[in-house]
């Protein structure tokens, strides 16, 4: 490979003083002293970076003149001549030019390799689930009748209305969770002490339930007596509420539910009766009430099935968390449609 020439061309720098300045050439400094010229197009040969090196605009320097204090007798000024560079030349060194051309084709190469950057594309919008608000559970109060000294009534075969009002708040309870709902109960077991009716009321009225239901025990009778304050419901809801007309005001609620049991007990084969009466501690909640009672199951070709019998509990409890989901259902679409 035959290294390339570079012609320095013939050019004429004129002078021209100049106020004094330092300035670079080539690998050295030197101090103009009274005059310098540029020139273009000038390749010089850099022996410390052993390169060639193209100054578009070069300073060469003239002949030299000591700087001389503004304070001291200026001198008289020197008389230069134009100098003339007549065309050389020059031939660089092989091994770096070859390097060169070398180093040149590789960046060249590695800018054609370099991939594109993709096109960037939109973002994708998140997936987004509706949001469907957790359903709210209804609240049932149970409270069974007596406990502890206060036995209740005594039934046939040494049996305490204590115990009987126990079994069935516990059948019924278990069902009612298993339909969503959210149970108390008043007791889960036989407390040393007796709860006042009262005090029934107070805890029924502090957890303000959706509904109350009252477990009773009797031997007279015949099914299943559903019983609702016989209180008069008030023309205008009262502002203060008195503790013994509290359920007042909750009779039509507590007769509409009362009724939707008796239908599914019906449904469900067991005789039903329907009352009001002024039974503790109905009259002193403020939510919707009714007091269950459970009397012996007349049977015509046995003698009667007593009301401590798990089946026949065990068959009235599901009739009756049949009709409370059926009363959930229907009050939470009329409540939606109200609302639209």
């Amino acid at each position: 490979m035959t290294a390339p020439s570079i012609t320095l061309h013939q050019i004429v720098i004129p002078t021209q003083r100049e106020s004094t300045s330092r300035r670079t050439c080539g690998c050295r400094s030197v101090a103009v002293a009274s005059g310098y010229a540029k020139a273009s197009a000038l390749a010089l040969y850099i022996p410390s970076k052993k390169s060639w090196a193209l100054a578009p605009e070069i300073c060469l320097p003239l002949p030299l003149q000591h700087h001389q204090d503004r304070n001291q007798h200026p001198q008289p000024r020197p008389s230069f001549q134009p100098i003339t560079i007549n065309p050389t030349t020059l031939t660089p060194p092989r091994k770096q030019f070859a390097a060169a051309v070398l180093l040149t084709l590789s960046s060249l190469a590695s800018l054609a390799q370099t991939p594109q950057p993709a096109q960037l594309q939109a973002p994708k919008p998140p997936l987004t689930v509706p949001f469907t608000p957790k359903p709210t559970r209804t609240l049932i109060l149970i409270d069974p009748a007596h406990g502890g000294p206060d036995t209740g009534a005594h039934l046939p075969n040494d049996l305490l209305e204590k115990d009987i009002t126990l079994a069935f708040n516990n059948r019924l309870r278990a069902l009612l969770s298993g339909n969503n709902f959210a149970v108390i109960s008043t007791r889960t077991s036989d407390p040393a002490a007796a709860f006042t009716t009262d005090q029934r009321a107070e805890i029924a009225n502090h957890d303000h339930p959706a509904v109350c239901l009252v477990l009773h025990a009797t031997s007279s009778g015949s099914g299943i007596h559903l019983f609702t304050s016989s209180l008069t419901p008030p023309e205008h809801p009262p502002h203060i509420l008195r503790w013994d007309t509290a359920q007042a005001a909750s009779v039509p609620d507590s007769r509409l539910i009362a009724n939707q049991i008796g239908v599914a007990l019906l449904q469900a084969k067991l005789p039903v009766i329907l009352g009001q009466a002024s039974v503790p501690p109905l009259d002193n909640l403020i939510c919707p009430a009714i007091a269950i009672e459970l009397a012996p199951l007349a049977n015509t070709t046995a003698t009667p099935t007593p009301v401590s019998d798990p089946s026949y509990q065990q068959q009235a409890a599901e009739a009756i968390a049949a009709a409370l989901t059926q009363w959930r259902t229907e009050t939470a679409a009329n409540a939606d449609g109200a609302a639209q």
